[in-house]
């Protein structure tokens, strides 16, 4: 690995690496919000309601997250809205978390026993009361690991911003290796790549360390509860 070109260059990664923490967390914090109200809403008994949110979920899913993200970025100015790659990048990285994150949530909402919240309601406890105290902190303990796994999946498509523009991990590394090989010959893209390679392998392991320690905290909590 060519550590030498890696430092040289360090400060430019770690400003790519900035624009790649901004579009991962922007999204995310989105795509949970979208997520739980579209998957709290799929729940509800009332046909029209659930037809909406699922068609609307199916179509989001069914199109590749590159077509989707061409579309919000060449596609929306014929709507009257004018994106910039890096507002492109993270509407369409949330449009995509928020549908696959809302089946994820409908699943738990779903797998917490009926029973549950018909105790509730033999108990005087409001409907609203009875999702947001009962229903919904067991339903995040079981979509906790899926909705990691779709994180990790959001994390990692930050590099999709690279094919707007965006000058994220990828589009850094892109550009190094032209400069180093317009200049000095030869081509680093191995050693660039593989350093790119070990950076998103340590992110993601440290969000799968952060997801086992949430997951032991929120069993802790239930144990003494």
């Amino acid at each position: 690995m060519n550590l030498g070109l890696i430092a040289e260059n360090a400060n430019f990664f770690l400003k790519a690496g900035g624009y790649a923490l901004v579009i991962f967390i922007t999204s995310t914090a989105a795509s949970i919000a979208i997520s739980a109200i579209l998957g709290t809403l799929a729940t509800v008994r009332i046909r029209v309601i659930q037809a909406v949110i699922r068609g609307m979920v199916e179509l989001i899913r069914g199109v590749p997250q590159v077509i989707s993200l061409f579309f919000v970025y060449f596609g929306a100015p014929a709507f009257g809205l004018q994106f910039t790659p890096l507002q492109a990048t993270i509407v369409s990285l949330t449009l995509w978390g928020g549908a696959n994150g809302a089946e994820v949530v409908r699943g738990g909402i779903n797998a917490v026993p009926r029973h549950q919240l018909e105790s509730a309601r033999s108990l005087g406890i409001a409907p609203l009361d009875s999702l947001r105290f009962v229903i919904l902190p067991q339903a995040v303990r079981l979509v906790l690991p899926a909705y990691a796994g779709l994180c990790n999946m959001l994390m990692h498509s930050t590099s999709l911003g690279a094919l707007v523009g965006v000058t994220e991990l990828l589009k850094s590394g892109q550009i190094v290796i032209e400069r180093a090989e317009y200049f000095h010959g030869g081509s680093p893209g191995l050693s660039i790549y593989g350093f790119l390679l070990v950076v998103y392998f340590l992110a993601g392991l440290t969000m799968n360390a952060a997801v086992v320690r949430l997951e032991r905290r929120l069993g802790t909590a239930t144990r003494r509860s």
